[in-house]
């Protein structure tokens, strides 16, 4: 599976870490078109954004 990253459309297979280079504001755009979605998740570090798609849960819970 390929990760999509288009200015409509971001899609990331599971696991994927995407380092995009970026400023302040691009990241604040970045994270209002995101809105309230929890995936891909998103942290910005100076110069850099970051795009990563967690991996599904697997396994029981251990209560």
């Amino acid at each position: 599976m390929f990760a999509v990253v288009t200015p409509k459309e971001i899609h990331l297979p599971p696991g994927t870490v995407l380092k995009l280079p970026g400023s302040w504001d691009e990241y604040q755009s970045l994270s209002a078109q995101l809105g309230d979605r929890s995936s891909p998740r998103i942290k910005y570090r100076p110069g850099e954004i970051l795009l990563m798609a967690p991996l599904p849960e697997h396994g029981r819970k251990a209560s």
